[in-house]
């Protein structure tokens, strides 16, 4: 389960930098990427996804204070996230 977690963590993590750059590249206009890349939602639903799972990550493989503070930090920002995006805050 702790070897899954990490291999998520860390795809995750992969993925959403590709899609701050790709946005970064579409938004600042110096190359079109796609459509989609047009905003900032996409890098929003990725940090908010690898903040969940390393909310989780941590919960698995931390101890003690760690092991709750750090899992409460990401999951916050992954609900913090969630929030500004269903409210379209940009």
């Amino acid at each position: 389960m702790k070897k899954l977690i990490n291999l998520l963590s860390f795809v995750s993590a992969f993925i959403t930098s590709i899609i701050i750059i790709c946005t970064f590249l579409t938004t600042y206009q110096f190359f079109y990427v796609g459509q989609i890349f047009n905003s900032y939602l996409p890098i929003q639903l990725g940090i908010c996804i690898t903040m969940a799972i390393l909310a989780f990550r941590f919960l698995f493989n931390e101890t003690g204070r760690r092991r709750i503070f750090y899992s409460a930090v990401s999951f916050s920002i992954s609900i913090v996230l969630l929030f500004f995006m269903i409210n379209y805050i940009r």
